[in-house]
Formats: structure tokens, C-alpha cells, sequence
């Protein structure tokens, strides 16, 4: 790889998925040769579907199953600017009753389709062959996409009415998960659920798919809309890179130190495609998760403001208005699941 002094690239080197793969087998044969208790590896995500790359970098989604208590549940290793290990800990009690799995809105479709790495006693094998049976069924897509409904009001404290008043405020972590969760709802109809620097690339597929161009149109429009000029993004891009440096830590997995690159790419490559609106989903979750470790900073407080105010998220009215307008959005994809679900006879 070869990079300018500002740790930047030049020149991108293309990065292989058989090189990709190739560290999460020997990352997986190297854990499970240190730990006996470890029973299964395999690979999700982008690597393991076969994505293509977001600004040339991407995690390396590696899955490792233990008879006995995890370590803790998430651990990120840096590898270099373009690539990160995020291993997810599972204990083997999360497997018990896979037929169960298959609803499960974030589990369900992982043991779906996943790469196998080292499955020696085939524990997880026959996990997957009893979540797999009948997973693309409607009842099924239904079940998944229903619980990413709920999730999506839960984060607003309200029920099933679109626009009821919230019971308790919603906080802007609320905000972003509420729309990662009523995002999912919709992509889940016709693929496997994202999040990250893929979600709003998921959502669009899924709208389009569901000749639904309201779902994708109204996520952007909670956020600033569907244009955001190159000047703004890169002042955007600049705030977040300070914030995110003075904020990182790597006790939260989403504002881990390792990430900052592969965020960052993922922003230019999304800046220089003119479709700078899809990173501001990610950039408010990742900024404001970065605020809570930072230290207070005239400068970078003044730089999140104009960004809150940029989202129309600064104005504590202005605030009300818009989480009034995420409760119709997430009324409105609720009513698409239902729909849906009735139209394929669930």
C-alpha cells in the first residue's frame, strides 16, 4: 500500500477477499489453537458475502463460538488503515434452539449464509441446518422484520400509533438507533439486514426492489436530505475526523481506535460519488458516541453544533418537530412490513 505523509493513499492497492478471507481463517486457527474451549469460527458481513469494498477498506466480521464464557463480547484489532478484525464472542447457549433463530431479526440471517472457517465437532453445522430450514419462508421475513419494527418504537417510547407522543425523551442515540432499526425493517423484506457504512446503501436497494422510493427519500430527509454539497461534506468530514480522534476509545466498539480509517474512506468514497448524504447517518452516531470521551473543546463543540444544526437537529423545537417526523417514518415502514406480510399471505 502506498501513502502520502498525511496517512492518505496515493494510490489504492486493491485488496484480494481470497487475502481477506485468508486472515480470518488463520485469525480463527490461531484462537481456536490458544483456547480448546472454542467449538466453531466462521465469517459474516461484507467479507463474507462478498461485498464489494467502500473506499477500499472494510472489517473482517469473524464470528467464534465457546463452550465456555466469552472473554467479552466484541474485541477490534487494528490490521492496517484499510483493514480491521472485529471478532464477535458467542457462547454456545445463544445456539440452543436454532429453529427459534430463525426470527431473530440480527442472528437468523447470520447463521444463513455464512462462510465456514473451522468446525471441527460440527457444532455449528447443525446449528445452521435447523435455523436455515424454511428462513426465507414469509411467516419468517415476516417475524424478522415485525422485530425490527418494535425495536424501532422502543427507541421512541411509543406504540404502534405513527406520531404518538413519546413517554420519555428521546435522546439523539435514540434518534440513530430508532432509524438503523426502521431502515432494517424494510431491507430485511427483501435481503439480509446492514448497518454501518452500509446501511443507507441496503436501504436503497430495498426500496427500489419494493418500488418504495418514500422509504429511502424519508431516512435522508431526517437527516438533511437527499443533497449535500461537496464544500459542506468536506468541512463535515473534518469535524469528525477531530472529534473522532479526541473522542475515540477502545472500550466502545463503534468509536474503537481502528475504525477511524475505514470510517474515513468509506466517507471519501461516498463524498467523491456525490452521495455525501448517505455517511451522515454513521457520522452522527459515530460524532456523538465520540462527544461522551472528549474533553470539552471550544473548537469541536462549535464544529458538532453546526453539524446538529446542518441534520436541523440543534434547535430544541426544531428537535420535537423532527423526532414527531421519525415517529410517522417509523409508522410509515411499519405499515410497509404489514403489508408486505399480508400480501404474502402471513
Amino acid at each position: 500500500m502506498i501513502s502520502s505523509a498525511r496517512g492518505r493513499p496515493d494510490r489504492e492497492t486493491p485488496i484480494e477477499r481470497a487475502t481477506l478471507i485468508k486472515i480470518a481463517r488463520d485469525t480463527a486457527a490461531q484462537r481456536m489453537a490458544a483456547r480448546p474451549s472454542l467449538l466453531s469460527a466462521y465469517l459474516i458481513g461484507s467479507v463474507g458475502a462478498g461485498e464489494p469494498l467502500l473506499g477500499e477498506a472494510t472489517d473482517i466480521d469473524l464470528v467464534l463460538i465457546d463452550s465456555n464464557p466469552p472473554p467479552a463480547p466484541r474485541e477490534v484489532i487494528r490490521l492496517t488503515d484499510q483493514i480491521a478484525l472485529d471478532l464477535h464472542h458467542r457462547h454456545r447457549d445463544q445456539y440452543t434452539n436454532a429453529k427459534l433463530l430463525r426470527g431473530h431479526p440480527w442472528l437468523g440471517p447470520e447463521l444463513a449464509e455464512p462462510l465456514f472457517l473451522h468446525d471441527p465437532t460440527h457444532f455449528f453445522e447443525l446449528a445452521q441446518s435447523s435455523a436455515r430450514g424454511q428462513f426465507h419462508r414469509p411467516e419468517n421475513v415476516a417475524t424478522r422484520a415485525r422485530a425490527f419494527a418494535a425495536l424501532a418504537r422502543a427507541e421512541l417510547h411509543v406504540g404502534l400509533l405513527p406520531g404518538a407522543e413519546p413517554e420519555a425523551p428521546v435522546t439523539l442515540v435514540n434518534y440513530t438507533q430508532a432509524l438503523l432499526y426502521a431502515a432494517n425493517a424494510a431491507i430485511t423484506l427483501t435481503a439480509f439486514p446492514g448497518g454501518g457504512r452500509r446501511l443507507v446503501m441496503k436501504l436503497e436497494t430495498a426500496a427500489r426492489k419494493l418500488r418504495r422510493a418514500d422509504v429511502y427519500d424519508g431516512f435522508l430527509g431526517l437527516l438533511a436530505g437527499p443533497q449535500v454539497a461537496r464544500p459542506v461534506a468536506e468541512a463535515l468530514l473534518a469535524g469528525w475526523t477531530a472529534a473522532y480522534r479526541a473522542g475515540q476509545v477502545t472500550a466502545n466498539e463503534l468509536v474503537h481506535p481502528a475504525r477511524r480509517t475505514i470510517y474515513e474512506r468509506g466517507f471519501r468514497a461516498q463524498i467523491e460519488a456525490d452521495r455525501a448524504a448517505e455517511m451522515l447517518w454513521l457520522m452522527l452516531a459515530t460524532w456523538n458516541a465520540c462527544r461522551v470521551n472528549m474533553p470539552n473543546d471550544a473548537q469541536q463543540t462549535g464544529q458538532w453544533q453546526a453539524f446538529l444544526g446542518h441534520l436541523q437537529l440543534a434547535d430544541p423545537a426544531v428537535y420535537d418537530e423532527r423526532v414527531y417526523e421519525l415517529s410517522n417514518y417509523v409508522g410509515l415502514v411499519n405499515d410497509l412490513v404489514e403489508t408486505w406480510a399480508e400480501d404474502n399471505g402471513v
